[in-house]
């Protein structure tokens, strides 16, 4: 197992595998990435030597940690092209990314109404959303939904104040009980899933509706046991 360099990139799978799903009536497109590092056990090895600490002004029920360089780098280089052909990324365009190390430990009992239901993590259809699997056993996986009122599979600047409206009404009604979000749910119906597969890696737009998939209850701190992944969003530097 080799260790995460700073300003180094990545050994991609040699077995690395990129396919193109759509996702309900939106059609939105859903990358997936099998296979895609070298030894991705490295990054779990990564993850173990960062700080963790709580996120603020976001949503995440659990604990964050900084990315390697490394990580974000081989990211960008290796899938610049499938990214341009799925999501119509400008070819010279400079991209922007953001990414964290991600631990789902907060059980639904102790987590915020607001974290129990789908969400988009962004208005803007231009930004795209990572998430890799790191993490092996019984974890779930993200799903992907329809909000049942609006009708709404994603929401851009101009759904956000219908959608926002409505959930907030739902959500002081009661929302969606006790749980977080899952195949079978009040307000949302699922319309895709991304199943979670050990180095996996997938990319939808920001503005989709989506959630993890995380149970009942809290997961493990440690980066080798819990559900361990790495979030990314990436965008095109507006200043390029």
């Amino acid at each position: 197992m080799n260790p995460v360099a700073t300003h180094d990139v990545l050994p991609i799978g040699r077995n690395i595998e990129v396919r193109l799903q759509r996702i309900g009536t939106e059609q939105q497109p859903l990358m997936i990435v099998d296979r895609m590092l070298d030894d991705p056990h490295a990054m779990i090895e990564a993850a173990r030597a960062a700080k963790f600490y709580v996120p603020e002004h976001t949503n995440y029920p659990g604990i964050n940690a900084r990315l390697p360089e490394a990580y974000y780098r081989t990211v960008i280089a290796t899938l610049r092209g499938p990214l341009e052909a799925a999501f119509g990324l400008p070819c010279s365009a400079h991209l922007k990314y953001f990414g964290f190390f991600a631990l789902a430990t907060t059980g639904s009992d102790a987590a915020r109404p607001i974290q129990k239901i789908p969400h988009h993590d962004s208005p803007d259809p231009g930004r795209l959303a990572m998430v890799h699997y790191l993490c092996q056993g019984a974890f779930g996986g993200t799903g992907f939904f329809r909000h049942k009122a609006t009708g709404f599979e994603s929401v851009d600047a101009t759904r956000r104040d219908a959608y926002v409206a409505a959930a907030s009404r739902e959500l002081a009604q009661g929302g969606n009980g006790a749980g977080y979000a899952s195949p079978v749910m009040t307000n949302y119906e699922m319309i895709g899933r991304a199943e979670l597969v050990f180095d996996r890696l997938i990319v939808y737009r920001s503005h989709v509706l989506h959630s993890a998939l995380l149970g009942d209850g809290a997961g493990s701190a440690d980066p080798a046991a819990g559900r361990l992944t790495a979030n990314g969003f990436l965008e095109v530097a507006r200043d390029a």
